[in-house]
């Protein structure tokens, strides 16, 4: 559960820094880089119920748990104050000079910055407070996702990403491939951990380890597909707008702490469309598009609020999901606005080419998608990338108009993989077959070694793990389920409109 424990620490760190999120403008989402995060020692903590007002100090998160203890202390002057609201009044447990209460019974957060006179409301009133909120209670309580992957460099065990994610039935299996960029040769082997931590069944198919030697400037990527390409004179857009034609450019053109998330307003849009516009070079007929960035806690959440609807009928839905064709599967995924969708601009019209696939919400993801241009006259490219209202998180798209160049690929077996009890599982993980490593709960952890391999002289090396499989969502549902509501979930857009509901309801309420 080491992932897990990191993640509590990180919430903790979160609620004392609490500038996740900044609104310059309406809803533009800044990450802070940690050497910039503001203690705790620096802010005012304040729970406040219907008929109780306590201020804290030392703030931790245990077991889903925020506990402090009470502050008398004469006021300082603090770069902020952090206001956390708790219904009902009695989730607040107060013993003697300590505080707590339930992560998930807190409704809305403000944060007040002292020093600048700038207020800034993470409440009910914004829609990132709700992604934010419950995103911090899905890292604690966090009940789907994907299997998690680990490297050594030697010195340390780095968190690289998940993998396979949205494979949610065994017709949804698909490969996956992950850059490792922390991964270094130890003992003459790398080295890497594939755990599950959350509440799921895991099931991994193949690992195997592709090692990528390449000019020096050059980057690699691997497309969904299994295909690499070369990267290395990506553009910035030329333009970059939202739903509402608001500028994306700041947020889209660099890998930086600029990020973009739909803005949620009460009106009839379901689908979150980002127009951009790149130039041309003459007579390019093909381009590479890249994006770097993962799905949302929120589409996380609201999918196992989806699931939830099945109440007691819940295993009884899963069964007949494993046993219905994966087109079918994978198409309702698509008409649901899961995938980031690519429509381009054609001389004939605007037309759907292709899509990324669910990278997850653990990690950013650098994903790249070949493009026919073909079909373009002119020097501009214009296109719309899609997908449902919050569940998409981007930081960065570029494009890239070069060839393709001659690669160095070496695909690398598992060598050894050592489980938790010690046994080796190697031969479960060699082939794409009917055999799968399973990790059924939440300490599950498969230590998995490849040769190590000398690096061609005057190059640089890049890696992706290459897995295959898929994973079994495990839940608590109870109670009847609504057989005509779950119909409705067959017409596209559907599950669109009950999170936006979701969100609309229990979260914008009171605006």
């Amino acid at each position: 559960m080491q992932k897990f424990k990191e993640y509590q620490k990180l919430v903790a760190l979160l609620l004392s820094a609490f500038m996740i999120f900044e609104l310059p403008g309406c809803y533009s989402l800044r990450s802070i880089p940690k050497s910039e995060i503001q203690y705790a020692s620096k802010t005012y903590y304040f729970i406040h119920g219907r008929n109780t007002s306590y201020r804290i100090s030392s703030v931790t998160i245990t077991n889903g748990i925020l506990s402090g203890y009470l502050d008398y202390s004469a006021t300082v002057k603090k770069s902020k104050s952090i206001h956390l609201y708790v219904a009902p009044d009695s989730a607040i447990v107060k013993s003697n000079e300590a505080i707590s209460v339930p992560f998930n019974s807190i409704a809305k957060v403000e944060v007040n910055k002292v020093d600048g006179g700038k207020s800034l409301l993470l409440g009910i009133g914004v829609a990132y407070t709700a992604l934010f909120v419950v995103g911090l209670i899905a890292l604690l309580t966090k009940g789907s996702s994907c299997p998690f992957v680990y490297s050594d460099d030697g010195s340390n065990v780095n968190f690289e990403g998940e993998i396979y994610s949205g494979a949610t039935a065994i017709p949804l299996e698909r490969d996956d491939y992950l850059q490792l960029k922390s991964i270094r040769p130890v003992d003459n082997s790398y080295k890497i951990k594939l755990t599950n931590e959350v509440h799921e069944v895991q099931n991994t198919n193949l690992t195997e380890l592709l090692v990528f030697d390449q000019p020096a400037g050059t980057d690699i990527l691997v497309d969904k597909y299994g295909k690499a390409h070369s990267v290395k004179d990506i553009i910035k857009p030329l333009s970059a707008v939202d739903n509402y034609a608001r500028s994306l450019v700041n947020e889209l053109s660099l890998r930086d702490s600029l990020r973009y998330i739909s803005e949620i307003k009460n009106d009839a849009l379901l689908r979150d469309t980002i127009s951009l516009t790149f130039e041309k070079p003459l007579n390019s007929t093909s381009s590479k598009l890249v994006i770097s960035g993962k799905n949302t806690m929120w589409l996380d959440y609201i999918f196992g609020k989806f699931a939830d609807l099945f109440g007691k009928r819940y295993d009884n839905w899963k069964e007949k999901r494993n046993n219905k064709p994966a087109e079918e599967l994978h198409q309702w995924q698509l008409d649901q606005g899961m995938f980031l969708s690519v429509y381009l601009e054609t001389d004939s019209g605007l037309r759907f080419v292709d899509y990324y696939n669910l990278p997850g919400p653990m990690a950013d993801k650098e994903d790249i998608l070949m493009l026919d241009l073909s079909e373009i006259s002119g020097n501009k490219v214009n296109l719309k990338l899609v997908s449902g209202m919050l569940f998409w998180d981007l930081d960065y798209v570029g494009m890239d108009f070069s060839a393709d160049q001659a690669l160095n690929k070496a695909v690398i077996p598992v060598s050894s993989a050592i489980d938790e009890n010690n046994k080796d599982v190697a031969s479960l993980l060699r082939e794409d077959d009917t055999k799968y490593l399973i990790q059924p709960d939440g300490n599950n952890a498969t230590s998995i070694t490849f040769p190590a391999l000398p690096v061609l002289k005057g190059a640089s090396r890049t890696f992706f793990l290459h897995t295959r499989g898929n994973y079994e969502i495990l839940r608590d549902a109870r109670g009847k389920p609504d057989i005509n509501y779950l119909k409705s979930f067959l017409e596209p857009g559907s599950f669109i409109k009950f999170s936006k509901d979701h969100i609309l309801n229990y979260y914008l309420k009171s605006n």
